[in-house]
Order: C-alpha cells, then structure tokens, then sequence
C-alpha cells in the first residue's frame, strides 16, 4: 500500500519504520534533516510539508502530540485537502473525541477519516505488539488494517469515530491512578525505611504486581517521563466527561495529574 506519514516523533518513527518492513511504500514529512534520519534509511521519501506526504496516497497516519498539532497538519497546512477519494486518515493521537466531527467538515468528499486509538511505548510499537482502540466505519478500519498490522497485535473497533479516544481516555485514567499509587509504594517504603528498589521487586512478585509498578522498576525517573502526557490526557478525559467528571476513579486520577 501506498502510505503518508505525519509525526516521527518518540513513537512515529518505530510507527514508519514497521510500515516499511512490512513492505509497504512510505513517504513521511520531515520537519528538520535529523528528525527524519532512521526512516529515510530504511527507504521513505522525505517530504517538505504534510500535504505533500499526503498526495496520491492510500492512507495517511497521523501521530503527532495534541490536537492543536493535528489542526495544523491537516487542516491549515492543507494535508487533508490533498488527500484523494476512497483514502483514509488515520489519527493515532489522544484527545478530543469531538476532534473528528471538524475534521469532517474539511475533508474532500470520499475520503474517510479513522480514530485509532493505541496503548503501547516505543518497545511494544518495534515488536509489532500495541493495541488499537478503533473508531470509524468498519470499510475504513478494514481499508487501514494491513497498514496497523504493522506495528499492532490487537486491533479492536469499538464503535463510532471518537469512540477510540473515549476507550483510550478511560483506559489512561485508570493508568493515571495507578501510576500515583505505584509511586506512593515508594515513598511509603523510603519513608519506612525499606529500599524502595527492593520494595518495587517484592510487589512485581506479589498480589500487588501491575503494569503501572513495573514502570518504577528502573527508579522513580519513570514518573517524570511520563508525566507530560498523564496531565495531557487527564485533563482532556476530565473536559470529555463533562458533568460525569466527579466519578471516583476521574477523581483519583484528576487529584494526583489535575
């Protein structure tokens, strides 16, 4: 298939380095000369502007940080006008799920637009191993699945466009919770005066084991990291929800990033 690619950042280059080794052609938008190193090798065509990576293509990925970001691309710099009928874009990012009802507005007649969700980091994304939380017509997910097969193990359509980032704001909700508890096991220990390395090995081998905990195995460094994008998609989740907001498990999430 022919691909167009926006965003080679932490995980867009894993992202369009599987779509080439899994034999597709690609041609991605290159911002600076380094950014798109590692991709021009393994055998894209480096382009100037997103709307440029996005003509005469089958699909088109989109993988940037916010929506702000995708306002840009696609609609201000012309990426999704460039697009031709029967061609799908597909937007990996995190946010809004009423993003899609304004792309709508500005998309050319047949082109379709997909909500593709992912969980996953840079390491499940090389070993083709992420999950997909879809949203959008079933032809358009069906159009795009060789291309998501490339770097994704599970792919689930869980409903309309927008549905994707609903399932995906409340999956880094519960995520967002567990991760402020998994640090308070370390607090908590240091305060107690355990090893708070030694205290994360214990509870990895016991009842208390999660994937949120086995992120402070290598020191507490995890939770800076990932900060940025907790407080990101937390404060979005809480927006989405609206008047729901004050459910427990948005407020535990919303007390520890909000």
């Amino acid at each position: 298939m022919k691909v167009g690619w926006i965003g080679l950042g932490q995980i867009g280059v894993p992202m369009a380095l599987r779509i080439l080794q899994s034999g597709h052609d690609l041609k991605a938008f290159v911002r600076k000369p380094a950014e798109g190193e590692d991709v021009r090798a393994a055998g894209a065509i480096a382009c100037g502007s997103g709307a440029e990576a996005a003509i005469d293509v089958d699909i088109l990925g989109v993988c940037l940080f916010d929506d702000h970001q995708i306002h840009q691309a696609l609609i201000l710099d012309g990426a999704l006008a460039a697009m031709r009928a029967d061609s799908v874009v597909m937007v990996h990012t995190t946010g809004d799920p009423e993003l899609f009802g304004r792309l709508s507005a500005h998309a050319p007649a047949g082109v379709r637009l997909l909500d593709v969700a992912f969980s996953g980091d840079r390491d499940a994304v090389l070993a083709g191993r992420i999950a997909v939380m879809a949203g959008g017509e079933a032809q358009a997910l069906a159009a795009a699945r060789p291309v998501l097969e490339s770097y994704a193990s599970r792919i689930l359509h869980v409903g309309a466009l927008g549905d994707g980032r609903r399932a995906k704001l409340l999956n880094n909700l519960l995520f967002a919770a567990q991760m402020s508890l998994a640090a308070e096991v370390r607090i908590q220990a240091d305060h107690w005066g355990l090893d708070p390395d030694l205290t994360v090995q214990a509870v990895m081998t016991s009842s208390g084991a999660s994937y949120a905990m086995s992120r402070f195995q290598g020191g507490a460094a995890a939770l800076e990291r990932i900060k940025p994008y907790l407080d990101k998609d937390v404060a979005m989740a809480c927006a989405a929800l609206g008047d729901d907001h004050r459910l427990p498990l948005t407020l535990a999430a919303a007390g520890a990033w909000g």
